[in-house]
């Protein structure tokens, strides 16, 4: 017997947009038209879980059992109760504004602290769909990921899981995992729920977590709205757009001018930023933007710029 979750939104959701860039998204996996899965472990066991885009909302549907009032908390956190990108307070610059438009049926994800961690070292440098294809067979073979489940795997097992992303990250999860596990069951999930400062120290102090990786960790599971995580992606694009103005040098006197001055936007700008990053790959690349196809080009100084020169 199948349970049934539905879950209101203001906007018509946007699965495709919402499952592209988020960290916890790399999670799920397309199954078909406008449907995603993935599988959660509650107690050890596998439940395969689907959601689809349903007359104005999402409605989720897995196997009815013992966990279900647990599956619907989670799923509930999971799509933070329907809170999408139209709802965010983006309208101190015109690209924000049209940015807020454009993906505003994007539902913005929150994810559980260890798996969320997981994910991020995973993806570390590798594609979205190479994460998408190893993370199910690794949470799989521990029956869900926690610190304990994951140390406790042989790490010539673990390497083989993770092989497709680079056998390093191995060795980096499994000590990682050690470490949380010696600390405590429950000590990781309680310091990363505290202040920012703190979550990302402890964060920096793990195997294979540098200062991307832990902003972008305490940023989904925190929430913080004095936070953003700085990449060359994200610099380039703020640059070109008019939101900051920097050197080009992905230092960290320059990542904390850029993540200043975007915060001056309005601290819903730390969580749509992953949107930003997007349109680094979309179109404005580093070599090449492809002015002409980005829908933010009327509101960015660089393609009129662009646009003048050509003139």
């Amino acid at each position: 017997m199948l349970t049934a979750l539905r879950l209101e939104c203001d906007t018509t959701p946007d699965l495709a947009a919402t499952m592209k860039l988020q960290i916890p998204a790399l999670a799920w996996y397309r199954t078909g038209v406008g449907e995603w899965q993935r599988t959660y472990h509650p107690n050890g066991r596998g439940v395969p879980v689907r959601v689809e885009a349903d007359h104005g909302g999402l409605r989720f549907t897995f196997r009815t059992s013992a966990e279900e009032a647990l599956l619907r908390d989670v799923l509930i956190s999971t799509f933070r109760n329907g809170e999408q990108v139209g709802a965010m307070a983006l309208a101190g610059h015109p690209a924000l504004r049209t940015l807020r438009r454009h993906h505003q049926g994007m539902i913005l994800l929150n994810g559980s602290p260890f798996e969320t961690l997981v994910l991020a070292i995973l993806a570390q440098g590798r594609p979205a769909e190479a994460v998408r294809k190893v993370f199910p067979r690794l949470a799989a073979a521990c029956g869900g990921l926690t610190p304990q489940r994951l140390s406790a795997l042989p790490l010539p097992r673990l390497a083989q899981l993770v092989r497709p992303l680079g056998e390093v990250k191995a060795s980096r999860l499994h000590a990682t995992a050690a470490i949380l596990t010696r600390r405590g069951a429950t000590a990781f999930d309680r310091l990363i729920a505290g202040s920012g400062a703190l979550a990302l120290n402890y964060l920096l102090s793990l195997p294979g977590v540098g200062t991307h990786t832990a902003a972008l960790v305490v940023t989904i599971i925190n929430n913080m709205p004095d936070m953003v995580p700085i990449d060359q992606h994200l610099m380039r694009v703020a640059y070109r757009l008019g939101l900051t103005d920097h050197d080009g040098g992905l230092t960290k006197p320059g990542s904390r001018r850029v993540a200043a001055d975007l915060l001056a936007y309005g601290p819903d700008l730390a969580r749509v930023h992953p949107l930003l990053q997007q349109v680094a790959y979309d179109t404005c690349t580093a070599a090449t933007p492809d002015c002409r196809r980005c829908f933010l080009a009327e509101s960015c100084r660089h393609a009129a710029r662009t646009a003048g020169a050509r003139v």
